[in-house]
């Protein structure tokens, strides 16, 4: 059973390759796409459980994926890491203004692309907790989780 479905855009044949490879042999069903339009195609048609991006992609409109992807009800919950070649400050805060939930500067070895994916995946899918009743104070007022 697959861990998990991809969505990889990017327009670099090596990094679809190489990344796209390491996430496969981890277990992740991985589709790749090289322009937005086909990104938001794949994404309109299939469910997927994280996008990994570059920061630009080859588009007839807006080249920044991650920033359409906010927009979309059906995508704007999708976690979203940033595999880029654009390394500056500049960028960074691009990526996580639109909302990114990681920024990795290329080059960077495929077992931390697949860790990081590994983490936000299982983020996304923990149940969220809740305080139980048990836990309150002696005031029965909620007790705060450390």
């Amino acid at each position: 059973m697959a861990k998990g479905r991809i969505l990889l855009a990017h327009g670099n044949v090596d990094c679809q390759t190489i990344y796209g490879s390491a996430l496969v042999h981890d277990g992740y069903v991985v589709d790749i796409v090289v322009d937005v339009e086909s990104a938001l195609r794949n994404l309109a048609s299939s469910p997927y459980d994280l996008v990994v991006a570059d920061l630009y992609l080859r588009s007839r409109g807006d080249e920044c994926l991650i920033r359409q992807l906010r927009h979309l009800p059906h995508a704007a919950h999708l976690p979203i890491v940033v595999l880029t070649g654009w390394t500056t400050e500049a960028h960074r805060r691009v990526a996580m203004d639109e909302n990114a939930d990681d920024f990795l500067a290329l080059p960077i070895r495929p077992r931390e692309l697949v860790a990081t994916v590994a983490s936000l995946i299982d983020q996304q899918r923990a149940p969220t907790r809740t305080p139980s009743a048990s836990a309150t104070d002696e005031d029965g007022s909620i007790m705060k989780e450390i």
